[in-house]
């Protein structure tokens, strides 16, 4: 196409300015119209990462690959590993899901919420967290004022109707969702609920995450009730957990309080992120060694990193105060 567009004005130097034109245009539209028949220029550019397309070439979902990586990655989290991978294989792998699937995601920092959902879309899409599928907001930097509610809700609806309409399988990741102003998050009631189509765009095959620190105390103090008793948490049922976090997160003041969307039974998972003790710790520090290809850590340098790191309670030391987060800096120190 582009040698074709190059020689066309040499072939036809002989012409006037306006029948030059007349030939171009023609000529032109003509071209675009063979090549799109003929060789189905839209596909090619798909298949060739030209352009990304909502299609099996660039939404490829590895249901063995998130498993892997939250089987293996993921540190002292049993609820999440099984309940975020049985949830998205199951809406996945239903051509026809009922509703989008949304899950919120509670606990302490540093427990793991925002590399879980990265998870998720390294293994949905080609191009990862770039892909233009993926749609990720920070409610203090996108929603910071409570006062502009009104327009937030106009322009969020506005940003999902137009995204949607490009690809279904698109995914909306809301993090810091605890400081999202109080009546933002009902703007998403309607494309969260069970109806086939909202002016004219189905949003059933969509994926909603919130990240929230909302409900990091009362899991914590699950967990160390649980230690007291002397037994281990991974006897901790999801079901010991969920209706607690909806309570929560519907009655404390975060962008979740008194909202439609707990009341009205739209959010289907309530997952929660438990606090990391020493040995998930330590597991981190390893793993950010092996990502920095360095020598292995002596004894008394991985110590050295454990000290550096807050505990609590202060009496037994038992769950690092900002989990894996300064993982890397303090394994920089060292």
């Amino acid at each position: 196409m582009w040698i074709f567009f190059y020689l066309l004005p040499h072939c036809f130097a002989f012409l006037d300015p306006i029948s030059m034109g007349v030939v171009v245009g023609t000529a032109a539209t003509s071209a675009l119209v063979m090549v799109a028949e003929l060789s189905g220029l839209s596909s090619f550019r798909c298949k060739t990462n030209l352009m990304e397309c909502c299609d099996k070439h660039n939404i490829k979902p590895n249901m063995t690959g998130l498993q892997h990586d939250l089987r293996t990655k993921l540190y002292g989290q049993h609820l999440v590993e099984k309940t975020v991978y049985r949830a998205v294989k199951h809406h996945l792998a239903n051509p026809n899901p009922s509703k989008a699937l949304v899950m919120s995601f509670h606990g302490w920092t540093g427990s793991g919420k925002n590399y879980v959902a990265q998870m998720i879309v390294k293994n949905l899409y080609r191009k990862n967290l770039e892909s233009s599928f993926v749609h990720v907001f920070n409610a203090e930097v996108d929603f910071k004022h409570q006062q502009n509610v009104g327009v937030y809700k106009d322009q969020l609806q506005s940003w999902l109707h137009g995204n949607v309409s490009k690809c279904g399988r698109s995914i909306f990741i809301f993090d810091e969702i605890d400081h999202m102003p109080v009546g933002l998050v009902d703007a998403l009631k309607p494309y969260m609920s069970n109806e086939p189509v909202v002016h004219g765009v189905d949003y059933r095959k969509t994926i909603f995450i919130f990240l929230s620190n909302t409900g990091g105390q009362e899991i914590n103090k699950k967990c160390y009730e649980t230690w007291q008793l002397g037994n281990s948490r991974s006897g901790i049922k999801l079901s010991d957990m969920e209706e607690m976090l909806e309570q929560v997160a519907f009655n404390e003041k975060s962008g979740l309080k008194n909202s439609g969307v707990v009341e009205r039974n739209l959010i289907d998972h309530f997952v929660p992120f438990f606090p990391l003790e020493r040995e998930h710790v330590e597991s981190c520090v390893k793993d950010e060694v092996r990502r920095l290809n360095a020598r292995k850590l002596t004894p008394s340098e991985m110590q050295e990193i454990m000290d550096e790191l807050q505990w609590m309670p202060k009496t037994v030391r038992l769950y690092s105060k900002s989990g894996c987060k300064k993982i890397a800096q303090k394994v920089g120190l060292v």
